[in-house]
Order: C-alpha cells, then sequence, then structure tokens
C-alpha cells in the first residue's frame, strides 16, 4: 500500500509540475521535501532524454569522432551520462574524462555497451582488425600500434562480457 502511494503521489507531483507549478508548493502539497520533488523531474526527464541520448552514442561510436560529441554535450547530458553509468566526477573537466574512459573500448571497437553480445565483440573486432592490421592493409603504421589498442579492447570487453 505505501509503494502505491508514493508512485501516486510521485505522478501527482510530475503533474503538477508540467502544469508550472513551483517546487516548494509541489513539495508541501505532497508531503515531500524539495529535493525529493526535484528527483522525481530528473527522472521523468532523464526517461524522456536517455532514448535520444542513445541514438546519439550509438552513431557517434561508429562515425570515430566520440570524443569531439562528449565534450559537445550539454552539462546536463554529461550529468545524466555519468549517473545512468554510475561514473566518478564531481565538476564537468572530471564527469567527461570518466565518460570517455568508460565508452574507450566500445569507441575503439564502435559498439554500443549496452547491447553487446560476445557475437557482436568478435565481429566489430574482425572488422577494426582489418582496417588496423599492418599486414592487411598498406595505409596503417608499420608499428602496429592503433591494431594493439583494437586486440586490448576486444580482450577486456570479451572478459567483462557474460
Amino acid at each position: 500500500m505505501v509503494q502505491k502511494n508514493n508512485k501516486s503521489r510521485k505522478n501527482i507531483a510530475l503533474e503538477m509540475y508540467n502544469e508550472g507549478w513551483k517546487v516548494e508548493i509541489i513539495a508541501t502539497t505532497i508531503s515531500r521535501s524539495k529535493s525529493t520533488v526535484y528527483r522525481y523531474i530528473q527522472e521523468q526527464q532523464d526517461e524522456i532524454r536517455f532514448p535520444i541520448l542513445k541514438d546519439l552514442i550509438k552513431k557517434n561510436l561508429l562515425c570515430g569522432d566520440f570524443k569531439g560529441f562528449i565534450e559537445s554535450l550539454s552539462y546536463n547530458d554529461i550529468c545524466f551520462l555519468r549517473r545512468k553509468y554510475k561514473l566518478y566526477g564531481y565538476d564537468k573537466k572530471s564527469k567527461i574524462k570518466a565518460i570517455l574512459d568508460y565508452f574507450k573500448h566500445f569507441s575503439i571497437l564502435g559498439i554500443y555497451p549496452d547491447e553487446r553480445t560476445k557475437e557482436m565483440i568478435k565481429k566489430a573486432f574482425f572488422r577494426r582488425a582489418k582496417e588496423t592490421h599492418p599486414d592487411k592493409n598498406k595505409n596503417v603504421d608499420k608499428s602496429g600500434k592503433e591494431f594493439q589498442e583494437v586486440y586490448q579492447s576486444y580482450t577486456y570487453l570479451m572478459e567483462i562480457t557474460a
């Protein structure tokens, strides 16, 4: 019964907010703190924003300029990604670094973290290996540093994928 009551209070708070009520008045009306009402609003906005942001992340992971994409995001989107993937960071610069560190291996192979499977990782690895292997491609550096990064990303992602 308590959960149903909390859910109805949340719905009431969101309806009031969408109608233009002030957060202080909403908090008093539903007998919750202002921080709880702000959390309700943030959760609703995150649910709306995530599918859009997810598609943008997928596109930019594949195109290769992921760092530029993350740096161009709004501060709210950066904070949302930090919350969504449970990353660290206290200011914009450290949050961006945490996001880039988290997505590093995924961006190298060009796959999205939430939808990864071992088969998908293997396919992405073979595709990128053809592009970066010094023996297969004459246009790449003969030292093979880029291929080594691809291989390290492949082994790391295979280890963490169930």
